[in-house]
């Protein structure tokens, strides 16, 4: 019988002709965990994804809230991200597994996302070149593997991944707060200009908090020859 890859209780599982027909994925988590994920839904602001529920009025500006409008008045990053869409909120729950999967080894946690990230994908990006945030050379050493890249590959075979981009050496950004982040040095650079190129792109990262780390890389890609850059992450804090 199949365990749980999170709390390692027994899945109660039943085969019917979809299952066996490969309709349906097998199940990699229990019900009792699965539902302790708390998926974004319904209306949200049209540039980075934040359920709009969540918005304070008086922080809406039309149809994006403030830090988007923030993001747009700013010369130097306006128009280099066309929008972001998250499938997940950072709940405690979401909070704990992140950290399972990025900082204790457990890559084969990615598993669990896969579902959710195909529809989120089918239905705001189909047929996008997906680029990957990466990690330093250091980062990448200590971890083991790139969580985002992982991520990535549970969308499905048949779309085209491609790592482009490289990172230098820098600071943890989930030590640095809001303003460090801002404010920081673009450690971002592009390996494959070539692959990029007149390519519209959606880039690939576990998690969206301001919004920096995205646009530091859609930076570099548009001045690298990309078309239009958008973004897909696991999840919206």
């Amino acid at each position: 019988m199949t365990k749980c890859l999170l709390c390692h209780e027994s899945i109660d599982s039943r085969f019917g002709w979809k299952e066996f027909l490969g309709m349906v994925q097998e199940k990699v988590i229990c019900n009792r965990c699965e539902v302790q994920f708390q998926l974004i839904k319904g209306e949200v602001c049209q540039r980075c994804g934040r359920e709009w529920m969540e918005v304070a009025a008086e922080h809406r500006y039309e149809k994006v809230c403030r830090d988007c409008w923030k993001w747009e008045e700013d010369t130097e990053y306006k128009g280099v991200l066309t929008c972001n869409r998250s499938v997940y909120h950072y709940n405690p729950f979401m909070k704990e597994v992140l950290a399972l999967y990025k900082f204790r080894g457990d890559a084969v946690l990615a598993e669990i996302f896969q579902a959710e990230l195909r529809k989120t994908y089918r239905t705001h990006f189909q047929d996008l070149l997906v680029v990957p945030i990466p990690l330093s050379e250091k980062r990448l050493y200590e971890r083991g593997f790139n969580q985002s890249v992982l991520l990535a590959q549970q969308l499905n075979k048949n779309v085209s991944i491609v790592e482009a981009l490289t990172k230098s050496e820098s600071g943890k950004q989930s030590k640095k707060g809001r303003y460090d982040r801002v404010d920081g040095e673009n450690t971002f650079y592009v390996a494959r200009p070539e692959d990029i190129k007149d390519r519209k792109i959606v880039l690939f990262d576990d998690i969206y908090t301001t919004g920096t780390t995205i646009r530091m890389a859609a930076k570099r890609l548009k001045a690298a020859g990309a078309k239009e850059i958008s973004s897909l992450t696991l999840i919206r804090s």
